[in-house]
């Protein structure tokens, strides 16, 4: 009887591994029907999710075009999870405010780009360099309010690993904005010249810029 009750935690540990091994999943077909089976779909049409698995959707939907600097005018679509995933959720494990990652990144982008468009156009345009940072310093001013909330809620609510994913994906998407590194330097003196002067005239402002407005409403501590 005693090496039965010692053999059991083990019979038991056996089971759930089989268990965790062969998992069932949850299959929902492109009309939207919802089926079950042992095996997972090779169909990249159907969506499976292993049942008792949390399956968490990406913190940010994937770019499909260069990145704007200008303001959207109008909010853009939110990306919302596919179908049986989990929202994102934040260092407390709450979900994050629909956009505010999005938010987040944006301003990340302005900030990247206003701190290379200084050091790039300063290294070519060196006899420039009080106007480019004239500049910036005004414009860090202009977007003070914003800059600091979107800081603060980034290192309150986003894990170290979400905010790497942040920056890595921001320096992507700011490189769909900037002169190729092999470009010529004329070519990067007139880039220098074509940012310089719409930052100047506030074509890059963060401020009315409805892309960051889940930054205002968000919660910090």
């Amino acid at each position: 009887m005693k090496r039965l009750h010692r053999l059991l935690p083990a019979a038991l540990l056996a089971a759930l591994l089989g268990a965790q091994a062969d998992p069932t999943y949850r299959i929902v077909g492109p009309d939207g029907k919802i089926t079950f089976s042992d095996r997972k779909p090779t169909d990249p049409q159907l969506h499976a999710r292993a049942l008792g698995h949390v399956v968490t959707a990406p913190l940010l939907a994937p770019a499909t075009a260069p990145f704007d600097l200008h303001p959207a005018t109008t909010p853009p679509p939110i990306a919302r999870p596919p179908a049986g995933d989990a929202p994102p959720v934040d260092v407390s494990g709450k979900p994050f405010p629909p956009g505010l990652p999005e938010a987040i990144l944006d301003v990340l982008v302005h900030q990247y780009f206003v701190q290379t468009l200084l050091e790039t156009c300063d290294r070519v345009r060196p006899g420039l360099g009080e106007r480019y940072r004239m500049s910036v310093f005004n414009w860090r001013e202009r977007n003070a309010e914003i800059l600091a909330k979107s800081n603060r809620i980034s290192f309150t609510r986003f894990t170290g690993e979400q905010r790497e994913v942040l920056r890595s994906t921001s320096r992507d998407r700011l490189a769909t904005v900037l002169p190729p590194p092999e470009a010529e330097p004329e070519a990067k003196i007139q880039w220098c010249g074509r940012m310089a002067t719409d930052l100047a005239r506030r074509q890059f402002e963060l401020l009315g810029d409805m892309r960051v407005a889940p930054i205002l409403y968000a919660e910090t501590p």
